[in-house]
């Protein structure tokens, strides 16, 4: 597929030159790490479901807690799926352009570290409003429960 014919030959990751190779420690665990918390949000699903046909998901306490354990999950396999992304190096463009080379000379290494921590402190500042919004949502009772 890779190369539009089914007798072209694929050269493996040992055949090409060390300085080409992507860190694949990094990219193997992490993408696995993405599938492995995709299954278990299959997994978990299925059992909800399951609970929630049967008219019993209000009382089942270990799927409740493995749901609500289960919250900040999806983040992290987001975050999981980005950090495979560190196998496309040491290319930006494959080919054309490496990483070293790809930099801008005009931007210093205190504007990169300034907008890295503005960034940080956002998304810091997101984060705990999402988790006060969460609690304040686990907190409520569910209308099922008040019968």
């Amino acid at each position: 597929m890779a190369f539009g014919s089914m007798s072209e030959r694929v050269r493996g990751i040992d055949e090409f030159p060390v300085e080409n190779r992507p860190p694949l420690w990094l990219t193997f665990v992490s993408f696995h790490n993405m599938v492995l918390l995709g299954v278990w949000f299959i997994a978990l699903m299925g059992w909800a479901a399951v609970r929630l046909f049967t008219g019993k998901i209000w009382e089942d306490r270990r799927l409740l807690k493995a749901l609500m354990w289960s919250i900040p999950l999806p983040v992290a396999a987001c975050q999981l799926g980005w950090a495979a992304e560190v196998g496309r190096q040491p290319w930006i463009v494959y080919g054309l352009l490496r990483t070293n080379a790809a930099h801008s000379p005009t931007v210093t290494a205190g504007e990169v570290a300034f907008s890295l921590a503005l960034f940080g402190l956002i998304y810091l500042a997101l984060g705990a409003l999402w988790l006060v919004m969460m609690v304040k949502k686990a907190k409520m009772v569910p209308a099922l429960a008040q019968r």
